[in-house]
């Protein structure tokens, strides 16, 4: 009897798996084809878990061969003749499945994805049957990626990045769920960019910014791209200092075709192209962002007079009209088989430059409006190179490198308002310079053999520069015969560089089990380690008029007035400045996790564990009393994410956990800046403290098919300490990082993506997809505002997010429009306590609305020409208080700018 039953059983297990694999040991062993021949490759994943799949056995029906998966769960097929395929994958404890008409053409690998349901076998009867295999279709990568998500997860993908008009990542992550961009910020759920982080091919980089953490993203060229993926709920192997979300920008890295690619695009904008604008001597490597003539100066001066006649006098540059913009890009990129290896690479550089003429910017940022004619004259340059290589199935290493650098030269005068001294007349001249450079090692080990386990490892070092060269800023006073330099009014130089060398380590070890099915279940491990290095030099100088300087002297222009013969003993001279304040600091975050992952009960999948992370900082100042300011806090941080499955379409989430956020290092330096002459000084706070913040999270969310999502999020979050910006008095109106005593935040996020072929048949190349987010907040501060402060709406939060577009993707034709709109959101606070700004009302930027645009049209052989346009309501940006002050008529605006429209055409090949 038990051997009959034996036999039953081997029976059923070889109709399971044998029948689906041939007896020919490998797919290596066929005859090669010949005529015209492609490939087929893709990636298998469980369809409960969304891990990938390690050893499926893949074949094409009617071919013989087998292939099986790699550690990733891809396979790639031999050369194939061209023509339809259908591709069937079994493995042990699966539902065979297949996919029918997969078709190859020549020269090229069909991409497709699949997933395997897990079907265990039973031995009830004492009998096991074939199954028979499920027929599928090759859902969109991404939302599939993010159907089976361990967390609240929301996207983008470079195939849906190429149908719309962003350059770069920081405008492609405006159209995630929740997502907003502002001045260059990224907001995620309306929180302020502080409460976000970014990964680079999940690691943390150093940023070039000097006081925000969060690395501007407009540096990542959007051809690099393979995916931007915002986690909004926290899972214990992910970094915990956010709050809004942790946004990963993953670049290409082994590519199943091979990739040619290049083009050229123009540009024009109806407030700077073919317009005379300020332009100053410019040589050499400024065409590729670096500093070709020597704008810079030190902090050690020999002499003063010397070093006054030393400095560059260039306040009012000749005019010269702007040209079209100009951006430049090429990509190659491939792989290469060696029997059971794989070699890939990608590489890719980008270039753009620019100019933009602002005729009437306006700002009152600080106690003197002023009305400015700003030109700007901008060079972007990046580059990219990955290499990857697989060692068999079971092992993979990773080379990665990114390389950008930015220049901006600034040249702004204006008319100002009453400082108490009388009018003002203002010029500035400024060129920042700002790179950023990361190289990474990975390694990526199945160990079949034991455990059947899984380490990954990554190392990386980078390094992010800021160089603001000799910002100079000259004030005139109007004294009623005309305008005047007086010391009564500060006039700045400044020049400040800023070096940060970041070291990351991390390695993690997951480890499957099985609990309802075969390794349904999955425990992990692991521990990172990111230090950062930071060195500020600043050297700062105040303007003082000497007594023995004629009254005809100081009304003349800033090139005459600056002239030798008037800098020296007496008359005018450069002191230093106390503003800014130098310092060397180092920060360190050490972490270690635990986690499991599985399913408690049918469909309902648990995701839990904690992350343990000590953070330290330590910051010393170049002055007098110079003293050591520290930071030493360790959080555990808890999170649990629960997903229940209640069809294969449709998912419920569950999410509470713990994170923080912490202060830039510039934030607890005692240092200030302006960043616009006559603005108001930026300090840092030495008694700045990180903020603790817990958050709940709940989803609902429907894939009715490849390309399509119905999802609706509620969330809340408590902040403990919440940092903010306010007006303080000190010497003077300031902008000051504070912390609050409590904030609070919670919204709701409705997100839809169908494809409109549901109304007709002439609509099934259109898809339509729209996201709103409504947010309400409210915090409480440590001191009491005046009563006027009657909204104290969270800083940073907007009360709703807008982003909708509709994409037609034909077979010569693309279109798509994009719309975005973000209302009022709270920029920073009046001031607390005495001395307080005597508006007492907060500062918002109004709610403004973009429409972008982008026509794509296939000429022939892999060529393609484009047309797009940005900002094509012509919206601008305005800072404003969110009240009527008393006396004044109405609102102030104190800031205001219009970056008109521009469209671009370009020229591309492809393949």
């Amino acid at each position: 009897m038990r051997s009959r039953m034996m036999a039953v059983v081997r029976r059923g297990l070889t109709a399971a798996i044998t029948g689906w694999c041939v007896v020919a040991p490998s797919a290596r062993g066929q005859a090669v084809p010949s005529g015209p021949q492609g490939r087929v490759a893709g990636r298998i994943t469980d369809k409960g878990t969304g891990r990938p799949l390690v050893s499926v056995r893949v074949r094409l029906v009617g071919r013989v061969g087998v292939v099986e998966t790699d550690l990733d769960g891809r396979f790639r097929t031999p050369l194939v003749p061209v023509g339809k395929y259908n591709v069937a994958a079994a493995l042990i404890g699966y539902r065979p499945a297949q996919l029918d008409s997969v078709a190859v053409k020549d020269g090229q690998t069909a991409v497709v994805s699949m997933a395997l349901e897990s079907s265990p076998v039973q031995l009830e009867e004492l009998t096991v049957a074939s199954d028979k295999p499920t027929r599928v279709s090759s859902a969109a990568g991404l939302l599939s990626a993010q159907q089976n998500a361990m967390a609240v997860v929301d996207g983008v993908s470079a195939e849906a990045i190429a149908k719309t008009p962003d350059s770069d990542a920081g405008q492609a992550v405006a159209r995630v769920t929740g997502l907003a961009v502002v001045q260059n910020k990224v907001v995620v759920r309306g929180l302020a960019e502080r409460y976000s982080t970014s990964l680079l091919n999940g690691v943390e980089i150093a940023s070039p910014e000097p006081d925000r953490k969060f690395v501007p993203l407009d540096v990542f060229a959007s051809g690099l791209l393979e995916s931007i993926v915002a986690a909004k709920t926290a899972t214990p192997d992910r970094p915990g200092d956010f709050a809004g979300g942790i946004v990963d920008v993953q670049t290409k890295e082994f590519p199943e075709n091979f990739i040619l690619s290049f083009g050229v695009s123009q540009g024009y904008n109806d407030r700077s192209t073919f317009r005379r604008f300020a332009r100053g001597p410019r040589s050499g490597s400024d065409l590729f962002g670096f500093d070709g003539i020597g704008r810079g100066f030190s902090g050690a001066v020999a002499g003063q007079e010397r070093f006054a006649e030393s400095l560059r006098n260039v306040w009012t540059p000749g005019s010269a009209v702007a040209r079209p913009n100009l951006g430049l890009n090429a990509a190659v990129g491939g792989r290469k088989d060696l029997g059971n290896d794989a070699f890939g690479y990608v590489l890719s550089v980008d270039y753009g430059n620019g100019r933009d003429y602002n005729p009437d910017r306006y700002d009152a940022e600080g106690n003197s409006p002023i009305l400015f004619n700003e030109s700007r004259e901008r060079v972007e340059l990046s580059g990219l190179m990955n290499l990857a290589y697989r060692s068999g199935a079971g092992h993979k290493f990773g080379f990665k490198n990114f390389y950008s650098r930015s220049s901006t030269e600034v040249f702004r005068s204006g008319i100002g308002g009453d400082t108490g001294e009388g009018p003002s007349l203002n010029y500035q001249g400024q060129f920042i310079a700002q790179y950023i450079q990361q190289s990474q090692v990975t390694g990526d080990h199945y160990l079949g053999n034991f455990l059947k386990s899984r380490l990954e490892w990554k190392g990386s070092f980078g390094q992010a520069g800021r160089d603001d060269l000799d910002n100079r800023q000259l004030r005139y006073v109007d004294k009623g015969s005309g305008y005047l330099i007086n010391n009564s009014i500060p006039s700045y130089r400044y020049n400040t560089t800023l070096l940060d060398k970041s070291y990351t380590g991390q390695a993690d070890w997951s480890i499957p089990f099985s609990l309802r099915g075969p390794q349904d279940g999955l425990f992990k491990v692991g521990a990172s380690y990111r230090r950062k290095d930071r060195e500020f030099g600043a050297a700062g100088y105040e303007m003082h008029v000497g007594t023995a300087i004629s009254q005809d002297i100081l009304s003349l222009g800033p090139e005459q007035l600056l002239a030798p013969e008037n800098v020296g003993p007496g008359m005018i001279t450069y002191q230093p400045a106390s503003i800014l304040v130098p310092y060397d600091a180092r920060e360190e975050v050490k972490a270690g996790y635990l986690m499991s992952d599985f399913e408690i009960l049918p469909s309902v999948r648990i995701v839990a564990g904690a992350r343990m992370e000590q953070w330290t900082a330590n910051l010393t100042e170049a002055k007098d009393t110079a003293g050591v300011i520290t930071r030493d806090n360790r959080d555990i941080l808890w999170s649990a994410n629960l997903t229940y499955a209640m069809t294969s379409k449709i998912n419920f989430r569950l999410a509470g956990y713990k994170t923080v956020a912490r202060p830039d290092l510039r934030e607890l330096s005692s240092g200030g800046y302006t960043s616009v002459v006559g603005g108001t000084v930026n300090i840092g706070n030495p008694d700045l403290r990180r903020s603790s913040i817990l958050n709940a999270d709940a989803r609902f969310e429907v894939y009715p098919g490849a390309d399509e999502l119905l999802a609706v999020s509620l969330f809340y979050k408590r902040f403990t300490d919440p940092i903010i910006t306010t007006y303080r008095y000190a010497g003077g109106i300031v902008i000051l990082p504070d912390n609050g005593k409590v904030a609070r935040s919670y919204g709701a996020e409705f997100e839809v993506r169908k494809n409109l072929g549901f109304l007709a048949s002439g609509l099934s190349n259109v898809l339509a997809n729209a996201n709103l987010t409504l947010l309400s907040s409210e915090v409480q501060f440590r001191d009491v505002l005046g009563a006027g402060n009657v909204r104290p709406q969270f800083q940073g939060q907007s009360p709703y997010l807008v982003n909708t577009g509709l994409t037609y993707s034909g077979k010569l034709l693309s279109v798509s429009a994009l719309f975005n709109r973000f209302g009022d959101r709270v920029e920073r606070y009046p001031g607390i306590g005495s001395g307080s700004n005597s508006s007492n009302a907060n500062v918002i930027e109004k709610a403004r609305s973009t429409l972008d645009g982008k026509v794509k049209l296939a000429v022939r052989g892999g060529w393609s020409l484009s047309l797009t346009g940005k900002n094509l309501l012509n919206t601008r940006s305005e800072i404003s208080y969110d009240k009527d002050v008393p006396g004044a008529v109405a609102r102030p605006i104190l800031g205001r700018t219009l970056d008109g429209v521009s469209v671009s055409m370009g020229i591309s090949y492809a393949r």
